[in-house]
């Protein structure tokens, strides 16, 4: 039943967006043009969820986002696809070696590459809103000089999720600029954080 619902909701949307005409031009523009990239960059904060060294971990991280958006001329929602960079959190402590009794620092960091299918849709020119969904690789990474040892694990995070609202300017000819507010979470490790990302566009 929730299925049809949503079927039915994203279905009128289509036939609205489709029958909405918008003026769509930004300042400078000679004509319409339906791609458009996407880069930002920003600060992120960490939902701390870890067990072991909770109390050192450090919950503040960066985000960098590269999005591709199909944006027809007269419709409020777009479809593209997302990927970047986000440094979810890291860590330090000090560790003992159970043998020596060796004292040292150990370094720990998590991160993922997201790969993000995305629906968009306008609230008004300047207004957005999108909803991510699809899978990351994770990295975790663990050092310790002292011990001179390594730690490297890579895996898959099959069902992540993110949303993000955002509020554009636009430059004359084909440049825009917006600053987003976007909520990030993976299953991998149930992570979750929060950004605020300042985005460059350009229409291709």
């Amino acid at each position: 039943m929730r299925i049809k619902t949503l079927i039915i909701v994203f279905s009128t949307c289509l036939i609205v967006s489709q029958c909405v005409a918008q003026n769509e031009l930004a300042p400078g523009e000679d004509h319409y043009h339906k791609f458009a990239l996407y880069g930002g960059v920003g600060p992120s904060f960490f939902f701390n969820n870890v067990i072991t060294f909770k109390n050192q971990v450090s919950p503040w991280g960066y985000a960098f986002s590269l999005r591709g958006m199909w944006e027809p001329e007269h419709s409020f929602l777009a479809l593209g696809f997302e990927t970047g960079y986000n440094r979810i959190y890291s860590a330090s402590s000090t560790i003992v070696d159970s043998m020596s009794g060796q004292q040292t620092n150990a370094h720990v960091t998590n991160s993922n590459i997201p790969l993000l299918f995305v629906v968009s849709m306008k609230f008004s020119k300047q207004m957005y809103a999108n909803w991510s969904m699809g899978q990351s690789i994770s990295f975790n990474k663990v050092s310790s000089p002292g011990f001179d040892t390594n730690h490297d694990a890579t895996t898959w995070s099959l069902a992540d999720f993110s949303a993000t609202v955002g509020y554009r300017f636009y430059q004359k000819g084909r440049l825009s600029y917006a600053a987003e507010f976007k909520g990030y979470y993976s299953s991998s490790y149930s992570n979750g954080t929060i950004a605020i990302l300042f985005t460059a566009g350009y229409r291709l």
